[in-house]
């Protein structure tokens, strides 16, 4: 009877023990899993005290901004209207000049070698933009020899009127693109392009840059047309002639106090010639 009851009690006696040992594994789990939802939610506030600080700055430079765009639109008007190069180059100042890629040799003919300088300039805002801002440009050229001396070769001046319908708007480049033929054949393949852009107030900007061009030969060189002055835009163009000069022979008023007898005694003179060639006959009726 003792022995049952000591074969009843050892499996009682183990059930216990796993139920004690289950739950002391619960309730180191439960531990466990208490202090990783402690770290996860600890860290969640965090990110939800920084979330609120970036929205409160948002907000405050969407306050700021919103201050500046009414600013902008007392002074200036309506800043998000699109407006014209030129009404740019009025609202924003001209900081500086760039001459562009397109700037070297210009080939336009059948003939091998650079015919004419192309030069691109790009006037720039202090942003860096490209604006159409009006002025004169005054273009030189220099030929580069092999010592590295700068010899000066022609200069050409672009009136305000001329500048404008040379501006182009392409992918890769803005601003005004002007060709200008040699007033006188280089003969060395380097050149340096030294533009300056002159301003309406006085101001003036001025830019350079190294270009390689194509010498046309000497066999296919055509005559350089005569190099004209050039006036301003409106302004008549002012030529200087030769100061007058006296006649030695008798005036036309001097002949006609005089009785022509013998003009052969008179010098061969211009005056004297023309009234060689003038005879007054009586009027004829007309028919």
């Amino acid at each position: 009877m003792e022995a049952r009851t000591r074969s009843l009690q050892s499996p009682v006696l183990a059930i216990q023990r796993l139920a004690v040992w289950a739950g002391v594994g619960s309730l180191l789990l439960a531990c466990g899993c208490r202090s990783r939802s402690d770290l996860v939610e600890a860290e969640l506030r965090t990110k939800e005290s920084h979330l609120r600080e970036a929205r409160d700055e948002l907000q405050r430079e969407q306050a700021y901004n919103c201050a500046l765009q009414r600013e902008l639109v007392t002074l200036r008007g309506n800043p998000m209207a699109k407006i014209s190069p030129e009404e740019a180059s009025q609202t924003y100042t001209l900081k500086s000049i760039t001459l562009g890629r397109q700037t070297g040799g210009f080939n336009d003919d059948n003939v091998p070698g650079d015919e004419a300088l192309q030069v691109a300039v790009e006037p720039r805002d202090g942003d860096g933009h490209t604006i159409k801002a009006p002025g004169t440009l005054i273009v030189a050229a220099l030929e580069i020899t092999p010592e590295g001396l700068k010899r000066p070769l022609c200069s050409w001046q672009i009136s305000p009127g001329a500048l404008r319908k040379t501006w182009k708007a392409g992918l890769f480049s803005t601003g005004y693109v002007v060709v200008l033929p040699w007033k006188a054949y280089p003969t060395q393949e380097k050149m340096r392009v030294v533009a300056q852009f002159v301003l309406a107030d006085g101001r003036s900007f001025e830019a350079d840059k190294d270009v390689t061009i194509k010498l046309i030969p000497p066999a296919d060189r055509k005559p350089l047309p005569v190099d004209m002055p050039t006036v301003p835009d409106g302004a008549p163009l002012e030529i200087e002639l030769p100061a007058p000069r006296n006649s030695t022979g008798p005036t036309l008023e001097g002949a006609r106090m005089r009785e022509v007898e013998s003009p052969k005694d008179w010098p061969n003179t211009p005056a004297n010639a023309l009234i060689r060639a003038i005879s007054l006959k009586p009027p004829v009726a007309l028919k």
